[in-house]
């Protein structure tokens, strides 16, 4: 089987891996390509077959379809996504997580993914 993996859940999973530990709301979208990069590496030696679907045009779906959830960000000259506020972990598991495979959903928790993000 191959998954498909949009920015939608990478963003959406790397902030409650973030959240989770009391980190940050904001993801640079070079943490969240790295983070991106390490869940396929997971899934890879587990015998699975990944893809990223990272561009502009999803991003800027992304903004569109969860403008609810997330904004573009910038911070420290870096630009990213951004946590709206009132937004918290239990909202994006409910949003974001019910529908993942579990061998998808277990690399998203993955320590090695999670080391990514620097939480």
């Amino acid at each position: 089987m191959c998954f498909y993996i949009g920015i939608e859940d990478l963003a959406a999973n790397a902030m409650i891996e973030m959240l989770r530990k009391g980190e940050r709301r904001f993801l640079t979208y070079n943490e969240i390509e790295m983070y991106g990069a390490e869940v396929v590496q997971i899934l890879k030696e587990n015998g699975e077959k990944a893809i990223l679907i990272l561009s502009r045009e999803n991003t800027n779906a992304l903004f569109r379809d969860y403008f609810e959830f997330f904004e573009e960000g910038e911070q420290n000259g870096k630009r990213g996504i951004m946590l709206k506020a009132g937004k918290e972990v239990e909202d994006l598991i409910q949003q974001f997580r019910g529908y993942l495979a579990l061998d998808v959903l277990l690399a998203f928790m993955d320590q090695r993914s999670v080391q990514v993000l620097g939480a």
